[in-house]
C-alpha cells in the first residue's frame, strides 16, 4: 500500500471516529445541552428584566440622587448616601456575573456612587449654612417632619425653606426668569377661630404665623439670600460640577448598563457564573 493510500485511510478512520463520537454525545447529552442553554437564556432574561433594566430606570430618583435631609440626630442637613440597589430581589445574582466577567461596569457604577457623594455633601454644607440663617433671621419654631411629631401652632420648616431657596438659585440660569420655581406667597388661612398666614412656595407650606408681618419677613429673607452673592456662587459651581462631573459618570454607567441589556435583547445570554446559573 502506498503512503498516500495509508494517509487515506488514516483520514477516513478519523473522520469516522469524530462522527461516531459525535453521534454519542448527541445521543447521550444532545438533550441535557438543549434544556441548559434553555435555562440559561431564561436566567439571563430574568436578570435584564427583573435587575438590569430597573436598576437603569431608577437609577437618579433612589440609588444615586441628588439630595439632602436633615438629620435629627446630626441635627443638621446632611447629604444623602447612594445605595446598591438591594431592594431588588436578584441583585446578588446579577452582581455576580458583573463581578467576573464585566468588571467595567462595577468601576462606572462605583465611579457614580462616589461623585454622587461627594456632591451631596458640598450641597449639604450649603443649605445647613442658609438653614442656620434662616432660624437666626426669623426666631420662629422649628418644625421637622418625623413620625408622630406634634406640630407646633407657629412654626417654620427651615430644612425646606433652605433647599426651596436652593432650587431658585439652581433654576434661575436655565430658565433666565425670576421664581423660575414659583413665586413664593402669603396666604390667610383660618384653623378653628385663628387667623393665620402661611407663606406658600410651589407645593410647600413653609411657614405658619399669626403675625402677617413676619410671614411677609420670611419672603424678604428669601430675596436677600438670593440676593447674596457668595451664596449664589456656590450655586453657580455647585451646578456647573453636577452638570460637568455627576452627569458624566452617570452617562457613563447608564451607556454600559444599556449596552449589556442590548446584548440580552439580541439572543446573548449573559456571561460569568452565580449561584442560580445552570
Amino acid at each position: 500500500m502506498q503512503f498516500s493510500e495509508i494517509i487515506a485511510v488514516l483520514s477516513l478512520g478519523v473522520s469516522l471516529t469524530s462522527l461516531a463520537v459525535s453521534f454519542l454525545i448527541a445521543k447521550f447529552y444532545g438533550e441535557r445541552w438543549v434544556e441548559m442553554a434553555r435555562r440559561r437564556r431564561e436566567h439571563s432574561i430574568k436578570l435584564k428584566e427583573e435587575v438590569l433594566k430597573p436598576w437603569l430606570t431608577k437609577i437618579g430618583e433612589e440609588y444615586c440622587k441628588i439630595d439632602v435631609v436633615y438629620s435629627h440626630h446630626f441635627d443638621r442637613i446632611v447629604g444623602v448616601e447612594p445605595k446598591d440597589p438591594t431592594d431588588l430581589e436578584f441583585f446578588d445574582v446579577a452582581k455576580s456575573h458583573l463581578e467576573s466577567k464585566y468588571p467595567e461596569i462595577l468601576k462606572a457604577w462605583v465611579e457614580f456612587k462616589l461623585v454622587t457623594s461627594e456632591h451631596n455633601k458640598e450641597l449639604a454644607i450649603l443649605l445647613e449654612e442658609i438653614r442656620m440663617l434662616t432660624i437666626r433671621e426669623l426666631k420662629m419654631p422649628c418644625h421637622y417632619w418625623r413620625p408622630a411629631a406634634e406640630t407646633p401652632e407657629e412654626y417654620i420648616i427651615p430644612d425646606r425653606f433652605s433647599q426651596c431657596v436652593y432650587q431658585e438659585m439652581e433654576w434661575r440660569e436655565p430658565y433666565k426668569r425670576k421664581w423660575a420655581s414659583g413665586e413664593p406667597r402669603i396666604v390667610p388661612t383660618m384653623h378653628g377661630n385663628k387667623k393665620f398666614y402661611e407663606l406658600e412656595w410651589g407645593i410647600y407650606r413653609l411657614v405658619k404665623i399669626r403675625d402677617e408681618k413676619q410671614a411677609e419677613n420670611a419672603i424678604l429673607l428669601i430675596n436677600k439670600i438670593i440676593e447674596t452673592s457668595r451664596f449664589r456662587e456656590e450655586a453657580k459651581n455647585l451646578t456647573k460640577r453636577k452638570n460637568e462631573i455627576y452627569n458624566a459618570k452617570r452617562e457613563n454607567f447608564e451607556a454600559k448598563i444599556k449596552d449589556l441589556i442590548k446584548s440580552i435583547e439580541l439572543g446573548n445570554n449573559l456571561r460569568g457564573k452565580c449561584r442560580f446559573c445552570p
